[in-house]
């Protein structure tokens, strides 16, 4: 898949033209977002052209209502790869700021035709775009009638009884329904990120951790976790500890993860930690002896809720 930064960069790949495009933000890549993805590569391979996805970066409500935006459900780059998986030929990722904020639907619409001269646009059910989100899909079916492209636009996706959507998403994490959210991204829910070297305090106590930067993520409730952990094809069951170490002050939201099985030294790789049920809330102790002699509790506790929920 060819991921490209900017409109001009864009005009020099003639091979991406006379296909079909898609645009929206498509955090997380949900089952709402494979449907219409997967409705776009349809209409691709209809027109005989490739599958275009045009998204953003940073999310607009993150440039236009900082204190109001959403936390991610995965970074970019993940985002990137679950679109790649998705069937994506190329993804223009586009630098969302205040500038491109201010532009009508028409002027944004024209430049996404002039840029691709794409042959067919799908779009999901709710789509707006433009200054204010003034524009809607009959914006684009009014000027397909001027510049020859079609227009369609996704039923929306229910599961369960409602539809799936990237805000339901982050409901069902924030309480702890781990199973709720597999079904709605088509995977586990998980928080990735680079393993920091820590203060070693899990270490002192014979539990070392892999520690994550939570950054804008969305998250359960603090507290502790039965996880499992993986890095490429390697794989660990953990327990893992959200929160900010009361015990000892902490003031930066970690995800520390112990691996209970030998690992190797992961500082500096990209770990992938899945969360699977919550064991119990934050607290904090009196001292090292009792906060080790609970982490002994609470992996016995990950170590019997993974094996068996792996055995069902």
């Amino acid at each position: 898949m060819r991921i490209i930064h900017s409109w001009e960069e864009a005009l020099d790949f003639a091979d991406l033209q006379g296909g079909a495009v898609t645009v929206g933000n498509f955090d997380g890549v949900h089952m709402g977002h494979e449907q219409v993805l997967a409705e776009t590569r349809g209409h691709a391979l209809a027109v005989g052209g490739p599958t275009i996805v045009v998204t953003f970066e940073p999310h607009p409500r993150a440039v236009l209502f900082p204190d109001e935006a959403p936390r991610r459900l995965c970074h970019v780059h993940e985002r990137l790869q679950y679109l790649e998986q998705a069937g994506a030929d190329a993804v223009l990722l586009l630098a969302f700021d205040r500038e491109m904020a201010a532009w009508t639907a028409d002027r944004f619409s024209r430049r996404l035709f002039e840029t691709f001269r794409f042959r067919h646009i799908h779009v999901g059910y709710d789509f707006a775009f433009g200054h204010d989100r003034q524009g809607h899909v009959d914006d684009l079916r009014k000027l397909g009638d001027e510049l020859a492209f079609t227009v369609s636009e996704a039923a929306a996706f229910e599961m369960l009884g409602a539809v799936v959507s990237s805000s339901r998403i982050r409901s069902a994490v924030e309480a702890a329904d781990f199973a709720l959210a597999r079904q709605l991204l088509g995977r586990d829910y998980a928080i990735a990120g680079e393993v920091l070297h820590g203060d070693k305090r899990g270490r002192q106590m014979n539990f070392p951790t892999a520690n994550i930067d939570v950054a804008d993520l969305a998250h359960p409730a603090v507290g502790i976790y039965a996880v499992r952990a993986n890095l490429d094809d390697k794989k660990w069951l953990g327990a893992a500890y959200l929160g900010y170490r009361p015990t000892f002050n902490g003031r930066t939201l970690l995800l520390e993860t112990h691996l209970l099985d030998d690992a190797p030294d992961l500082y500096g790789q990209w770990l992938n930690i899945s969360f699977v049920r919550r064991i119990r809330e934050d607290r904090r102790f009196t001292g090292h002896a009792d906060l080790a002699q609970q982490i002994a509790k609470d992996c016995a506790a990950a170590r019997e809720i993974l094996s068996t929920e792996q055995a069902q």
